[in-house]
């Protein structure tokens, strides 16, 4: 008697790999910018120099810093219209110095951060509309900068101007506030609150029954917003070594349009600052380069304006193509 034979079992088959779907939003985002900078750098050479590259960053240095700033209210789905108000009244904190110390600076990131706590109190725990909260205190935020100071003038500390747009071990201080800025987002995302971020971003509801302190993580994201805004306010006062009520206002528009160009999307839970930073990057050399072509003011709104519904338009049709939704 033969014993019975089992038949074999089947060969496990490999299992496929998964594609990574393709990063469009960094992939756009890096385009325009290499686009632009190499039409800059054929109007002007002389941007090759690391030294022209940080006056260039110098420029922009504000723009990134709000940008940024928006950005960690976007990925919480708010939004913040304040954050030209917040960078107003810092600067003219500043510039009250009149040429004083740098507890002047300390002053004013404290006011941004107060600033910042008022608005994510308002959104978080009493449950208003962030559009609508932001909308009034950008308002008066706008009014107590005017009380402050009614017309542009001052004197920063001699700090504010030295970290706008001095050195450190002979590279400029714009480069390595940009390349700060972005170690402290990879570790801000990486951590326990980056992930909240992102949970109660794209789903507020099912992050609070998980767990997720949602109202305490939508108020720390407005006070981040106040600190990055009332920074760039500190910088801006360097850079023009004088302080303006006002000055904030061309940042507000201009930093959702890098939000959104940098691919955070406006529904939240998606998105970062890396790739914000880069838009508002390109958005300077927008302005650098209608400059080098000496071409009229209103061409570079129209440029920029161009840019972000080029950019949004080619973005809804990679969604479309890959099944994916987007803003």
């Amino acid at each position: 008697m033969t014993d019975l034979q089992l038949p074999a079992a089947p060969a496990a088959r490999p299992r496929a790999r998964r594609r990574r779907p393709v990063p469009w939003d960094l992939v756009a985002a890096l385009a325009i910018f290499l686009v632009l900078a190499v039409v800059d750098l054929v109007l002007q050479p002389a941007l090759a120099d690391l030294g022209q590259i940080g006056l260039l960053l110098q420029t922009g240095l504000p723009l990134v810093l709000v940008a940024a700033a928006q950005t960690m209210v976007v990925l919480v789905r708010g939004l913040d219209l304040s954050v030209g108000g917040i960078l107003a009244v810092a600067t003219v904190v500043t510039a009250s110095a009149q040429g004083g110390g740098p507890g002047w600076i300390a002053l004013a990131l404290a006011v941004g951060i107060g600033l910042g706590l008022l608005n994510g109190l308002l959104v978080g725990p009493v449950g208003m509309q962030p559009f609508i909260v932001t909308l009034a205190t950008w308002t008066i935020f706008d009014g107590i900068a005017l009380k402050i100071m009614s017309t542009d003038g001052g004197t920063p500390p001699p700090a504010a101007v030295a970290l706008a747009t001095g050195e450190t071990a002979g590279i400029p201080n714009s480069v390595l506030v940009v390349v700060g800025l972005l170690v402290a987002w990879l570790l801000l995302r990486r951590s326990r609150f980056g992930h909240r971020m992102v949970a109660v971003g794209t789903d507020a509801e099912r992050a609070r029954l998980n767990g997720t302190p949602v109202r305490a993580v939508v108020v720390a994201a407005f006070v981040l917003s106040g600190l990055l805004a009332a920074f760039a306010g500190v910088l801006s006062s360097g850079l023009t070594a004088s302080g303006s009520p006002t000055i904030g206002d061309r940042y507000i528009l201009t930093s959702v349009a890098a939000v959104v160009i940098g691919g955070t999307s406006l529904l939240g839970g998606r998105g970062g600052i890396g790739l914000t930073v880069l838009a508002a990057l390109s958005l300077t050399l927008i302005n650098d380069i209608v400059a080098a072509m000496n071409a009229d003011v209103w061409v570079t709104t129209a440029a920029s304006s161009g840019l972000l519904l080029v950019l949004v338009l080619t973005r809804g049709l990679v969604a479309r193509l890959s099944g994916r939704r987007v803003t």
